[in-house]
Formats: structure tokens, C-alpha cells, sequence
């Protein structure tokens, strides 16, 4: 008959007290990524492989539209996850995020003594508008413009298919756009997202600091955080677009969320007012698609804050288990996302301390992971028809042609004489498509007539532009032609076209920008005839 032995009880209870304070001290220590994320296993950081090995096979068998997912919990690195052809060294746009990194612009401003406080009404910024005798205008404060509360009649959302996103883009001046909206509600009363609010966020950053937007966030923000590759498109005005257009990398998209973890503390050094970030993460208004709105953060009720951008862009910040989780993505459901941090990353926190370790799962994992960045080659039909890999799509069936394309472009749907379609990482698409030369029809005809007549077919208001002779690489002589157009009688696009003719067939190259035009011009002009 074994004794109990009373005094090895209490040695272990002692042990099991003093392990589990150690490890709870352990996970609320805050590392820093000063010289770039560092990276541990999940159970090494209290979280589970198997869980987030399932969320990894759930995304794989849903197809979901995600290009990266990021995790870090107590400061570390668990889970880096790159779904080709997206890969970790690109930037990628964060769309609507860049709205909650304005916020902690304004923030750093107020701090710096270049803005008064949140009170203050934006009749201040905007001396040269004239807001004539509408007092319920110009009762707007920052704070109504921070939280979506200005009370314009703003109709720029996907709720109204961006119709007013597109006709302030139009207008010679996107600020005086704004502020002439006409007012529907009291400014505070009603939540109304408003991507032309934002836009006035940044041009009072601008006006207040004597500084460009970016070189502001560069000084303050950025270059604290170690944060060196940003793209940040301007106004044609020489405003930083404050409701997007900005391009991080998901590792840096981590930083913002960390320094928000920590209220604003990076290391020794306070980069924004710890009051500020408890101010902008809290819901300050009811709001729709998520729970409530802060200034510029979105706020759930089970108590985390993210960060929401257009296409499954996010920076989700979860404080009671000290972890931030980024998704990059190429569109679907708004929910996606969230619900896999509910259901997986969360749910997969199951302790504040290190987990033994799992290695059947934790290879599990890594073989899900290397698996979703492996590069694959893009087919529409068959690989002679045409296959889209690395950067260049190549035909070898007659007529064999091929050109480039940007790295990180994503497979579409091809239609009609489309014999393959992709979407670049700037928006829009391109397409590349064959059809018998039409008798008697000139090369220098192709694109004026034939092209925009089928053009007509699906919009109106088509307009040449320019149509000119070029000379390809492989010095086969090509037109490329220019037109514009209105996508849904206000979406203003211009198509780029390069034709050419080999073996009774006319190869073209096609893509149809918005905005970015620059970006898209080398894909139709890289066309080779083989």
C-alpha cells in the first residue's frame, strides 16, 4: 500500500504555482520587433498547431480569397502564411486600414500640439472654404469625422457602389468636394461611413504640420517602427489619400497592430499617446457591419479592435491574449476573416504560457503552409493554349505570342474571344484574346473600329483617344490604341490595347484601369510574337 507523501504535494503545488506565474509573467512581457519579427512555434507561445493547422486546411478547401495571414502572439511570430502568388516580400494594398494609421496620425498630431484637441470644429482647418450661414455644418468637429459622424449626406461606400467615391475622385477639388455635401443628419447623431471624411483627416494633417501626410507619418510613425516600404498615392491636389491607397507589408501591417497592443509604446519610446489609442479603440458610436466604431477602428463587442480595409485587408488586435492577426486578401464575404480569428486563431489561445510541444501538428502545419505558397502555373484551357507562371504568360499553340505581367497577379474567369484573364495586385484586370482578322480590315483599324464597337456592345460613351503604330520586342510592327469610357455611367476607365497580326489571326493584349495607369501600360506593350 502506497503512502500519500504530503510534502512532495506540496513541493509540486508550489512548483505548479510558481511555473504558472512565470508563464503568465512571460506572456504579457512585451517584445519588440526591432530588428524584424522573431519566430516561434505556436505552443511555444500558448497556442495550438492542430487549430491552426485546421483553419490552414479550411481555407485550402473553401478556396477563400486570402493572400497572407500573419499571427503574433506575446511578440512573437506563430504563423506567416503566403498563398502564391502572393509572397512575403511584396507590399500589398490595405485599402480601408489605412484610415485606423491616419488615426494614430492625428493622434501623434494633437500630442505634438499641432491640433487642439478632438472639440475642435473643422471650421478651423478649412479657413479658405466658405461655409457661408449653415451652422450645422460648421458645427462639425474632428471628432464627428473620426468616429463617421459628420452628418454629410456622404454616399461613397459600398453601400451606394462608391457612386460618391467616384464623383469626388472627378471633381478638381476632392476637400471642397466634402465639405459641399449637404448636410442630413445633426454632426454626432448617425453613423455613416464615409471614405470622403477620411480624405479631410488627411488634408488636416496636412494643413496643420506643414507637412505632407507621409512625410509626417514617416517621421513619427514609420521610420520608429522600422517600417520602410510604403507606397501612399496622392490627390491630384498633393493629398495623401487618407481613406486608402496605401501599400504595407503584412509584417509592417503587424507593427501597427503591436504598437496599438501596447498602447502606443514601441520599446522605451511612446510613438502615440497611450491615451490616444484607449480613446480610438473604444466604441464611441453603434455602427454598421461590425459592433461600434472608435476614431477610425472598428470595435467588437467581445472585446478586440481591427482594423477593416476593402477585399479582406485586416489588422485584428485582441488584447486579452496579446495577439494581432493580419489577413491580406483578393475579396469575398466581409466576415471571412473575423470568423476564422473567432473560430481558429482565437480558440486556438488555450493558455497564457508555453504548450508542450506538438511536432505531428507543428508538421502538419508547416507542410500547410509551404504547400499554399508553392508556385503553380495558372491555366485556362490546356498549358499549349496558354499557361501564366512567374511572371510571363506563354502560348505556344499557333499563334504563339507571350508578355509579362506583374508579379502576384491572380487568375479570372476568361470570356468569349479571351483566351486568358488576370487581376493584378493594383485592382482592375487585363486579358489577352485571338479572333480571325476581320476581312479587309487595316491593322490600324483593329482597335478603333473593331475593338470599340464590342466595347459599345457592353458600355457607352467609348471615345479613342490616341491610336498609334509601335514596334514589339520581337520587332513585329503593333498599334496600340487608347479609349475611355464610363463603367456604370461614372466609373471613368481607360482601356489600353495592342494589337498585331501574324498567320490570319489578330493577338491582343487588353487592360482597362482606373486609376494606376502607368502600371498597366507595360503589360500591353510587353507583347512578343513567337
Amino acid at each position: 500500500m502506497k503512502y500519500f507523501d504530503f510534502r512532495k504535494y506540496i513541493a509540486l503545488l508550489i512548483f505548479s504555482i510558481f511555473s504558472f506565474f512565470n508563464a503568465s509573467s512571460a506572456a504579457s512581457a512585451s517584445t519588440f520587433p526591432i530588428g524584424g519579427w522573431q519566430t516561434t512555434t505556436p505552443e511555444a507561445q500558448g497556442m495550438q498547431s492542430r487549430n491552426l493547422a485546421e483553419m490552414m486546411a479550411h481555407i485550402q478547401k473553401n478556396d477563400f480569397p486570402i493572400e497572407s495571414i500573419s499571427i503574433v502572439r506575446n511578440g512573437y511570430l506563430v504563423l506567416d502564411a503566403y498563398f502564391y502568388p502572393f509572397t512575403k516580400e511584396q507590399t500589398h494594398q490595405i485599402f480601408s486600414c489605412t484610415k485606423s494609421i491616419v488615426s494614430a496620425l492625428i493622434g501623434i498630431a494633437i500630442d505634438k500640439g499641432h491640433i487642439k484637441n478632438v472639440d475642435q470644429p473643422i471650421t478651423d482647418f478649412f479657413p479658405d472654404h466658405a461655409f457661408g450661414d449653415d451652422e450645422l455644418k460648421k458645427s462639425i468637429t474632428l471628432k464627428d469625422l473620426l468616429i463617421m459622424a459628420s452628418g454629410l449626406k456622404c454616399r461613397d461606400s459600398y453601400l451606394y457602389r462608391w457612386m460618391g467615391f467616384f464623383e469626388m475622385r472627378a471633381s478638381n477639388d476632392w476637400a471642397q468636394f466634402v465639405l459641399d455635401l449637404p448636410m442630413e443628419t445633426a454632426p454626432g447623431a448617425m453613423f455613416q461611413y464615409c471614405n470622403g471624411v477620411s480624405f479631410l483627416l488627411s488634408a488636416i494633417i496636412q494643413h496643420t504640420t506643414k507637412m505632407k501626410t507621409i512625410d509626417f507619418a514617416r517621421t513619427h510613425l514609420f521610420e520608429p517602427l522600422g517600417i520602410a516600404d510604403v507606397e501612399w498615392e496622392r490627390s491630384p491636389q498633393g493629398i495623401d489619400i487618407g481613406y486608402g491607397e496605401m501599400w504595407l507589408k503584412p509584417h509592417d501591417m503587424a507593427k501597427i497592430g503591436w504598437l496599438y497592443l501596447n498602447k502606443g509604446r514601441w520599446g522605451q519610446k511612446q510613438i502615440v499617446p497611450a491615451t490616444w489609442v484607449e480613446d480610438s479603440t473604444r466604441g464611441h458610436i453603434n455602427a454598421t457591419l461590425f459592433d461600434h466604431y472608435g476614431y477610425q477602428w472598428w470595435v467588437d463587442s467581445s472585446g478586440y479592435y481591427m482594423a477593416v480595409g476593402h477585399r479582406g485587408q485586416r489588422i485584428f488586435v485582441v488584447p486579452d491574449k496579446n495577439l494581432v492577426a493580419v489577413f491580406t486578401g483578393t475579396g469575398g464575404r466581409a466576415l471571412i476573416a473575423k470568423n476564422l480569428l473567432d473560430f481558429y486563431i482565437i480558440a486556438a489561445t488555450s493558455s497564457p504560457g508555453a504548450l508542450p510541444p506538438n511536432e505531428k501538428e507543428q508538421k502538419r502545419l508547416d507542410s500547410l503552409v509551404t504547400g499554399a505558397g508553392r508556385a503553380v502555373g495558372f491555366i485556362w484551357t490546356s498549358e499549349g493554349e496558354g499557361i501564366a507562371r512567374e511572371g510571363v504568360f506563354t502560348r505556344t499553340a499557333p499563334p504563339a505570342f507571350q508578355f509579362q505581367y506583374p508579379i502576384g497577379s491572380k487568375k479570372a474567369a476568361a470570356y468569349g474571344l479571351q483566351v486568358m484573364r488576370m487581376h493584378p495586385p493594383s485592382g482592375s484586370d487585363f486579358a489577352a484574346a485571338i479572333v480571325d482578322i476581320p476581312e479587309g480590315l487595316k491593322l490600324k483599324d483593329f482597335g478603333p473600329k473593331f475593338y470599340t464597337q464590342r466595347l459599345g456592345h457592353i458600355v457607352s460613351n467609348v471615345k479613342v483617344v490616341s491610336n498609334k503604330k509601335i514596334t514589339l520586342q520581337c520587332g513585329t510592327e503593333a498599334y496600340r490604341t487608347d479609349m475611355t469610357y464610363l463603367w456604370k455611367g461614372y466609373v471613368p476607365i481607360t482601356t489600353y490595347v495592342v494589337s498585331a497580326y501574324k498567320d490570319g489571326k489578330c493577338i491582343f493584349v487588353s487592360a482597362h484601369p482606373y486609376k494606376n495607369h502607368d502600371k498597366y501600360i507595360p503589360i500591353v506593350e510587353s507583347l512578343t510574337l513567337k
